[in-house]
């Protein structure tokens, strides 16, 4: 005979798989690609990669490869579902020391509301390649406008996005991302995202929500070195901004020897797009490894000597952000010495945006 307290957990256990069980059955999910895109340079042979393997054939090896992750890339969607689930499949599951998988393999969505947009939550990637996620439950269902942002260092097959079943979802009628706007980051870890806690947070994505454009997020971890090629593909992408923070990966006879070459190519092709150049962030290890912190303080000092070369030689429209301008002075904006907390990417948004105002004519 069953006693009164087993008899309770029975029905609690009965009840709460219930109502999993409805949850899920009264799901529906429809195709992410199906929905408004941003962050996306051009159209890819893979929807949910950076760059197209066509334009990517002449790239070096790990630059080839990184633009195969997702770093950017965000879904723009309207929908009046107090729910919200995600499908995804990843290519590969990842592991890094210095990143949170949410960040790397996972999922964050943002809600546009009182004219900003805000942070709702994330779907955190289970064990395997195969996620089934739910990001957030019992919302007021009234429409409201979504961006969900896909993971930074890792690529992405499949996504789906699941709402309750008499539910709406929809692009947005009035999307609140401006993608007649755009701005094109190039450069090293610290661009694609390394070590934000959650795919929002990498530095391009903040800029895309506080001006409301479309930030191209084109982040290849410790391989952007300025390579002829990254120019010719760079110089292919229109863009009303191209923000440079290269400098971090290259070695400084590489800067020497490519930064002048790499600009002008840029500048050819687009002879009146604002090109902002960003010095490397300084490597905190750096204060005590003399050996780091002269090669970072050479990096700096070869792309000063060739943003001052083109200035004599004339070119407009090209401004030049310090490296003391970035993370502050109190030493607590990285992970590890050299990449970026979630406090170091708020600091470097809030150096680099004034900026990039100024280069395009805006007011603050």
């Amino acid at each position: 005979m069953r006693t009164p307290s087993a008899r309770l957990l029975l029905t609690a256990a009965f009840l709460l798989m219930r109502q999993v069980m409805y949850s899920q059955d009264s799901i529906r999910y429809i195709d992410a690609a199906t929905l408004l895109l941003t962050g996306k340079a051009k159209t890819t042979d893979s929807i949910y990669r950076r760059v197209d393997s066509v334009d990517a054939k002449g790239f070096p090896p790990a630059v080839k490869n990184l633009a195969k992750q997702s770093a950017g890339i965000a879904v723009l969607f309207e929908t009046n579902s107090n729910i919200i689930r995600a499908k995804w499949t990843l290519p590969a599951e990842v592991y890094m020391h210095n990143m949170t998988p949410i960040a790397h393999s996972g999922l964050d969505l943002y809600c546009f509301q009182n004219g900003k947009w805000q942070f709702v939550s994330v779907a955190k990637p289970a064990k395997g390649t195969s996620q089934n996620q739910l990001i957030v439950q019992h919302m007021d269902g009234s429409m409201k406008q979504f961006m969900l942002y896909l993971p930074l260092y890792n690529g992405i097959s499949q996504l789906q996005i699941g709402v309750q079943k008499d539910a709406v979802i929809n692009k947005p009628a009035q999307p609140a991302i401006n993608k007649t706007k755009r701005i094109v980051v190039y450069g090293s870890s610290v661009v694609q995202g390394a070590s934000a806690g959650r795919p929002g947070m990498a530095y391009p994505a903040i800029l895309q929500r506080r001006t409301g454009y479309d930030v191209i997020n084109l982040g290849f971890s410790g391989s952007a070195k300025m390579e002829p090629e990254l120019a010719a593909y760079i110089a292919t992408v229109q863009a009303d901004c191209y923000v440079l923070d290269c400098i971090p990966n290259p070695s400084p006879e590489q800067i020497r020897d490519r930064s002048h070459y790499f600009i002008k190519y840029i500048r050819g092709l687009r002879p009146n797009t604002p090109i902002v150049l960003v010095e490397t962030v300084f490597r905190q290890n750096g204060l005590f490894d003399q050996q780091v912190g002269t090669t970072v303080r050479r990096q700096n000092e070869e792309i000063k000597k060739t943003y001052e070369r083109l200035k004599q030689e004339g070119v407009k429209n090209i401004f030049y952000i310090e490296s003391d301008k970035l993370i502050g002075n109190d030493h607590e904006a990285t992970i590890d010495g050299i990449h970026l907390t979630d406090l170091g990417f708020m600091r470097i948004a809030d150096a680099i945006l004034p900026v990039i105002k100024k280069a395009m004519n805006e007011k603050k």
